[in-house]
């Protein structure tokens, strides 16, 4: 690594790969997302705080935990910093540059390892997942050193190496779980040229590597989570969602939800298929079993999305994640014409580096590149998904242009056409693939200003957002919450009142709606609209709260009004809905006031039941207990 430290070049091109990434450092601090962030990002973001607080779970772990592990050491030093998250991204890019220089100057040529690192350098998306918390900085380094001691062991072997190479493909499996189908045939090119014998115990201590930074994860998950899961949970729906009769093998929607969908969603629709109550392993398990029945029972379906994503896989349409890659990209000046120069400039030179001699380098690292590209077309293509090859292909891109002088007046004709034929197929769009309508954009944008207290950003954005129908719903929810924590109620109402119109099955319209309603008071219509989304969606969380919270205060009313019979019916409803020891409370309150002595024994030991300290059953238990009555001044 030494003499790649004292290349004059590559510092000038690590200097280029540095500006480039601080110039959309900079752009991209002006969007409220670098500081609110969302989806995924957010998720990383929250597991690196609780890392940096000595919590390695939730278990079993749902990602896999390199990345948010590592992010959380810097959160340990710089306390929530999201400048620091992004600058870690800076530094691993950094490194994986002069690694990419160093494996192609030592197995190729100095001219490779120029423009191999010059093509990372500038590569558009790799800028732009700079700007992200997420694990594709990570994964890229990982990848290249992967590779980096494949060839080693090759050309050198020996057992300290294959434990290393190892080592190196266990860590990238804890990053990103699709190296695992990767590793095998990394070590089959590795000790293909070594004596058979030599062999078995280069490949005993590679699965050794292998297994170190694995079994601890795999030990973890059994042990914390009870789950027998050997890295994480995310795969089966990750799966599902790319084999189901509604995929189109880029949108990340969940069949049932959307793409906005939540882990909890995800397990109710899983457990509703399995019938049964399921762990997160047992989701996983539940949508690998979905996926598989799709493709045994409409193959021919299945088949033609695999050839579908296999083809986006191979294409230089960017398909957006989490973030819309064309909005928010296209906010640093410059950055969108890098981006067009990802694949469709780094496919053609690297079908050139077959033309290089010798050829055994090249030929392991398009094996590893094709392989892991069926990992990730197995489930669904994303961007980021397919970051972590753009190390490979800069580096064989860079001996495709070193082996193009070389070429013979016979060869240059076939290689030329061989390039060509791979631009038309990164180029081509055959099934009319494009960017989502910029609204999620700007829904996002409104999220993240509401997150910042940014009302009048938030409700620009979010009025923007309705131009999209995919989101006009969640951004019309929003417009409501942002108008009523502006204080703007009958405008919340306003908003509210004509997204329920529009969409009557929205359980969080609904539900919203009538936290407007509490917020004047207006009891009566507060209570219709949560009943309305209960109704709709009896699981949601908020709707369940708010519903018994104003049953609770109905009833309890109704008693301060002298009205126990009354009192019973919201109070029945109440702990039907929540069982709570307050709500068997008032309403072993309503059952004694109204002379119904055995009844309201028995909500009271119902009460106690939720919880034996709760002081105000105590005291009614042992007036009873003494043979009196419920006193008309009993608290309420």
């Amino acid at each position: 690594m030494r003499d790649v430290l004292k290349d004059k070049i590559f510092w000038i091109i690590a200097a280029a790969a540095l500006l480039l990434r601080g110039w959309h450092l900079y752009f991209a601090a002006q969007n409220p997302t670098f500081w609110a962030p969302a989806v995924d990002p957010l998720w990383y973001h929250e597991a690196a705080l609780r890392v940096a607080h000595g919590d390695f779970g939730p278990w079993p772990l749902f990602r896999a935990p390199l990345y948010p592990w590592l992010l959380g050491l810097v959160y340990a030093v710089f306390p929530n910093d999201l400048l620091s998250a992004r600058l870690l991204n800076v530094v691993l890019q950094l490194a994986t540059l002069a690694i990419i220089f160093r494996i192609a100057q030592n197995y190729f040529n100095r001219t490779a390892a120029i423009v191999a690192a010059s093509l990372f350098a500038i590569n558009g998306m790799a800028i732009f997942f700079c700007g992200e918390i997420l694990s594709s900085s990570l994964e890229m380094l990982i990848a290249v050193l992967a590779a980096w001691s494949m060839l080693a062991v090759r050309k050198s072997p020996s057992l300290k190496l294959a434990l290393i190479t190892g080592l190196v493909w266990g860590l990238a499996c804890i990053t990103r779980p699709n190296f695992l189908l990767v590793a095998p045939f990394a070590y089959l090119f590795a000790l293909w040229p070594i004596w058979k014998p030599a062999a078995l115990r280069y490949g005993i201590l590679a699965l050794v590597g292998l297994a170190l930074p694995i079994a601890p994860i795999t030990i973890g998950n059994w042990v914390y989570g009870y789950e027998h899961v050997l890295i994480a949970t995310q795969g089966g729906v990750n799966f599902w969602i790319g084999n189901n009769p509604q995929a189109d093998g880029i949108s990340s929607v969940l069949p049932g939800s959307n793409r906005f969908w939540t882990l909890d969603q995800a397990t109710r629709i899983a457990e509703r298929e399995a019938k049964r109550d399921l762990g997160p392993g047992g989701v996983s398990d539940q949508f690998y079993k979905m996926g598989r029945e799709f493709w045994s029972a409409r193959p021919s379906d299945a088949l033609k999305l695999m050839v579908r994503k296999t083809l986006l896989f191979f294409n230089r349409f960017e398909v957006s994640n989490n973030k819309h890659i064309a909005y928010f990209a296209g906010q640093t000046p410059g950055l969108s014409l890098l981006i067009l120069l990802n694949f469709a400039l780094l496919l053609p030179l690297a079908l050139l580096a077959f033309w290089y001699k010798p050829k055994s380098n090249v030929a392991g690292l398009w094996s590893i590149t094709l392989v892991y590209a069926v990992s990730v077309i197995l489930f669904f293509i994303a961007s980021r998904f397919r970051m972590p090859v753009v190390p490979w292909l800069a580096i064989l891109a860079g001996a495709g242009a070193a082996s193009w002088p070389g070429l013979t007046s016979k060869q240059k004709p076939l290689a030329t056409s061989a390039a060509i034929a791979i631009l038309i197929l990164a180029l081509a769009n055959p099934y009319n693939a494009r960017e989502a309508d910029i609204g999620s954009a700007r829904y996002m944008e409104g999220n993240a200003s509401l997150a910042l207290g940014d009302l009048s950003s938030a409700r620009k954005s979010f009025q923007l957002a309705q131009s999209d129908e995919s989101v006009r719903e969640l951004a019309m929810l929003n417009l409501g919450v942002t108008e009523q924590r502006a204080g703007n109620l009958t405008q919340a109402h306003a908003v509210l009142q004509d997204l329920v119109i529009r969409y009557p099955q929205s359980v969080a319209g609904w539900n919203n709606l009538g936290v407007v309603y509490d917020a004047v008071q207006d009891t009566a219509s507060a209570l219709t609209a949560y009943h309305r989304a209960y109704n709709i969606d009896s699981t949601d969380q908020d709707t369940r709260e708010n519903l018994t919270r104003i049953l609770l205060e109905r009833g309890k009313r109704f008693l301060r009004d002298g009205d126990p019979a009354t009192a019973q019916i919201p109070l029945k409803e109440c702990v039907a809905i929540t069982p709570s020891a307050a709500g068997y409370y008032h309403l072993a309150v309503a059952y004694g006031r109204n002379g119904q002595d055995t009844a309201a024994y028995e909500a009271l030991l119902r009460a106690l039941k939720y919880d034996p300290d709760y002081a105000l059953a105590l005291t009614l238990m042992n007036q009873l207990q003494a043979g009196g009555k419920v006193p008309s001044s009993a608290p309420e």
